[in-house]
């Protein structure tokens, strides 16, 4: 019976050390390793001390053959006790155990394992010694390891309070004074050359208190598990909030940012539009900013901006608005300002009030400002436009040395002939292919080269010269010709595409695609695409296409729809300006895209804001959890690529690594496709690259 039991203890052993390497593989917890290794050389401590058993039951051992299992088996023995404590200890202070000092204690237990097998191998005189030694002693230090395991690991889950901070300790423990027992038992046993009478159903105790210790583990394991998964929760909802709360403010000021300001004063106008009110835009530019923050550094300099902007809001009357857009840059909404004269004065009130000088430590400090401003109905009614005429406005008044200047509303002299001389122009721009494209370089942080290109549309003006987007796109939607224009767009790409492809001297890139609200709609989106690439001998693999947030978002259904016929052709599907519109991780679990492009606003801050870092780099991992790429756009300094290299972004792009040019422009950067990242990079990651 002794023999079965040694046997069944030393298969349960097995199983349990290869479920704690499962759970090892499965959740990474490292102290795992060790105690699979101490089941593991336990069970074969029990398998070895039953053949010992029941070699001694049978005629005449071989003494060699005795000694040699002997020595096995006390050798796993003390490994078992070392690899058990050692595994506790990581657990209780979540540390490994120093490699050196590992193998130091490994070659001791070993040692002492071969050491008390040769004390008094043979001598039929030394038997009782060799017992005392080779069982009592050994159960003995068995049963005060687990005891000590028992003690570390009370201490180290008590603050859980779980079931397993009680469970696991007391199994432990209980096996402890088991082993502690038996060598007593054992001790008393060879000293009185006598049997106890239920020796026979030790074995059997042993047995169900190992049992009691492997459910404990696995229920503990289990809540670990639980617990990280709560946590994990926990931190994805607490990002999200942040990152609601983040892509509506200014993170220095707490005021609402650009993306606010544009829904509160699209609101704000149309209710003037049907109350036949005024609402006015003021832009407010503080100069010599980056004097200032030079004289000052950025914490000083973000400390003025904060007070600045409590007594710009001290100025404003009670309805209107005051956001930051810009590090320099204030805007405020006012509505219900009435005539044009009224705005006009009191926003000369604004700026005079606010002008006064702030203290910084003891000293005076002055802060020039300039205002821009604009109204709506009457110069626009975009929210986006008026504040870009406000702006442009602003910019006027700090060339002209000017505190205040109106934009002066060419829209109601001029309209009509500009807009008809507007889509005389864009026809015959279509017509006559005036339109092109500009690329910018994408850069894989990883593989530290070019990988891809974002395509840009240019318009080529005969008299005007080269014109962006902004000046004409919305003209062209409502003129009706933004079709015809994305068609060329898409072959200009395609083509630029294709002789990259067939370049044999040039690495595999990209070529990624911005496609309007519009163009994505179309059920006949995906089919299109896919004839132009069969006709364009274009791998659509090397197709990335982006669309906004809003885009995806107006029919959802149908914008899973198309991602996913688009996917099937082989298309990459990028998510653009992640941050500025809807911002949901459920939305975008699953919209199942390629990549998300961080929009410029996460990164403005991150040379000085810690906050800021640590919020990018939970989006970043809570995006790579979805098993997607993340893009940053609007790189524009050193320091802002090596913070990005620490929040672990796979892909960015922006003016430091190259502005948008023609494709001829980057040819020297494809054949080199490391020249940008090498110029770009800061110093300590040039370096790492040099030495690779």
């Amino acid at each position: 019976m002794i023999v079965a039991v040694q046997v069944t203890q030393a298969v349960f052993s097995l199983l349990l050390a290869a479920l704690l390497l499962a759970f090892l593989i499965a959740f990474k917890h490292r102290f795992l390793r060790h105690w699979a290794l101490s089941c593991l050389a336990m069970s074969l401590y029990l398998a070895s001390a039953a053949a010992l058993t029941q070699m001694l039951a049978g005629s005449t051992p071989d003494p060699q053959l005795r000694l040699l299992l002997s020595m096995f088996s006390q050798i796993m023995a003390y490994l078992h006790v070392l690899w058990l404590l050692m595994g506790a200890w990581e657990a209780a202070s979540d540390r490994d155990v120093p490699r050196p000092l590992n193998i130091a204690l490994v070659t001791m237990a070993v040692a002492i394992g071969v050491g008390s097998s040769l004390i008094v191998p043979f001598d039929e005189q030394g038997a009782a010694l060799r017992n005392l030694i080779r069982f009592s002693l050994l159960h003995a230090i068995t049963g005060i390891a687990f005891a000590v395991t028992a003690v570390m690991l009370f201490r180290a889950l008590r603050v859980a309070g779980s079931i397993s901070s009680y469970l696991v300790p007391l199994a432990f423990s209980g096996y402890g004074l088991y082993m502690i027992y038996l060598a007593g038992a054992s001790a008393w046993m060879t000293l009185n050359n006598a049997l106890l009478g239920h020796v026979r159903l030790l074995g059997l105790g042993g047995f169900l208190l190992q049992i009691l210790i492997g459910y404990s583990i696995v229920i503990w394991l289990l809540e670990i598990e639980r617990r990280r998964a709560l946590r994990a929760r926990s931190d994805a909802e607490t990002a999200q909030q942040r990152l609601v709360h983040f892509r509506m403010h200014d993170p220095a000021t707490g005021l609402p940012n650009r993306r606010q300001l544009q829904d509160q004063l699209a609101t704000e106008v149309s209710a003037a539009t049907i109350k036949r009110n005024r609402v006015a835009v003021l832009a407010i530019g503080l100069h010599r900013f980056k004097l200032i923050s030079q004289a000052l550094g950025w914490q000083e300099t973000d400390r003025m901006v904060r007070r600045l902007s409590v007594q710009l809001r001290q100025r404003l009357p009670a309805d209107a608005t005051l956001g930051r857009i810009g590090d320099r840059d204030f805007v405020v909404i006012l509505p219900n300002v009435g005539s044009r004269q009224r705005a006009i004065d009191r926003c000369k009130e604004i700026l005079g009030a606010s002008a006064e000088p702030l203290v910084h430590h003891g000293q005076e400090v002055f802060l020039a400002l300039s205002g821009g401003l604009c109204m709506a109905p009457d110069d626009q009614i975009d929210a986006v436009a008026l504040i870009e005429l406000a702006q442009q406005a602003q910019m006027r008044a700090v060339s002209s040395g000017q505190a205040l200047v109106v934009h002066q509303s060419v829209r109601a002299a001029r309209q009509p002939h500009d807009l008809i001389r507007l889509e005389q122009e864009l026809r015959a721009g279509v017509r006559e292919r005036q339109f092109e494209l500009h690329f910018q370089p994408l850069v894989s942080i990883r593989q530290r080269r070019v990988t891809g290109f974002e395509t840009l549309l240019r318009w080529n003006h005969p008299q005007r010269g080269l014109l962006t987007p902004g000046t004409f796109l919305q003209e062209a939607v409502r003129l009706g010709i933004l079709d015809d224009l994305e068609d060329q767009i898409l072959h200009q790409a395609l083509s630029q595409l294709h002789e990259w492809q067939n370049d044999l001297a040039v690495p595999t890139v990209t070529a990624s695609i911005n496609l309007s609200a519009q163009r994505f709609q179309q059920p006949d989106l995906p089919g299109k695409l896919a004839e132009l690439c069969e006709q364009m001998q274009v791998d659509p693999h090397d197709l990335h296409l982006e669309i906004t947030e809003s885009t995806a978002m107006q029919d959802f259904e149908a914008g899973l729809n198309t991602i996913s016929r688009l996917r099937e052709l082989g298309c990459k599907v990028c998510l653009d300006d992640f941050g500025t519109g809807y911002s949901s991780l459920s939305h975008l679990r699953r919209l199942q895209v390629d990549y998300v492009k961080l929009d410029r606003s996460f990164i403005a801050n991150l040379e000085r804001d810690r906050h800021e870092r640590d919020l990018t780099r939970a989006v970043v991992d809570l995006i790579h959890s979805l098993g997607m790429t993340v893009l940053a756009e609007g790189v524009e300094t050193r320091q802002q690529l090596g913070w990005l290299i620490q929040c672990r972004v796979d892909v960015v792009q922006g003016f430091l690594l190259g502005k948008p040019r023609p494709a001829a422009a980057y040819r020297r950067a494809l054949l080199d496709p490391q020249l940008i990242m090498r110029a770009a990079a800061p110093e300590r990651t040039r370096a790492t690259a040099q030495s690779d």
